[in-house]
């Protein structure tokens, strides 16, 4: 396998995936003080709205990114819409996990957590590099028609226009 042609945009999804993952094991996503030192504690899948869907989406994108970028993932859909749509949600909620906090008042937010947002980040901005890549532009994200013609199946899929009268 040649690494080497992994493109930036697909190592930025594959490393915010592999971080994302080890994120939700080694690291506390909150931190609470005490009189002998600080101790930590929970995990993305404590938050699960805002943390574990948004944990699983990055690590699922870098595992699709890497197996698309190394050719085992068959080009039968507009994967960087689809990379672009799943980091954009998981940044949105992992944003919003960090404004929220924790979920205890004696608790603050711990490194595992902030770290989890700059790479849920990172992979959105790989994303959003494959999508631009491919030719995709930010005014293509609000014609559904657009949208709705990349998840067709042939090119001939979708309905002919009206008749001119």
């Amino acid at each position: 396998m040649d690494f080497s042609k992994i493109k930036t945009s697909d190592w930025m999804m594959i490393g915010g995936g592999a971080a994302m993952l080890i994120l939700g094991f080694a690291l506390d996503w909150t931190t609470i003080d005490t009189v002998v030192g600080s101790a930590g504690g929970d995990g993305p899948f404590n938050y699960f709205f805002t943390g574990g869907i948004a944990w699983l989406l990055v690590v699922a994108t870098g595992v699709l990114a890497f197996l698309r970028a190394t050719g085992k993932l068959p080009e039968t859909q507009p994967w960087t819409l689809i990379f672009l749509a799943a980091t954009g949600l998981a940044t949105l909620l992992m944003l919003l996990r960090v404004i929220l906090g924790a979920r205890y008042e004696f608790a603050d937010r711990g490194i595992g957590m902030y770290g989890a947002l700059i790479w849920a980040a990172i992979a959105l901005a790989g994303a959003f590099m494959s999508f631009q890549a491919s030719g995709g532009e930010l005014s293509d994200l609000t014609d559904m028609e657009k949208i709705k013609g990349s998840f067709s199946d042939k090119p001939g899929d979708t309905p002919p226009p009206p008749p001119a009268t």
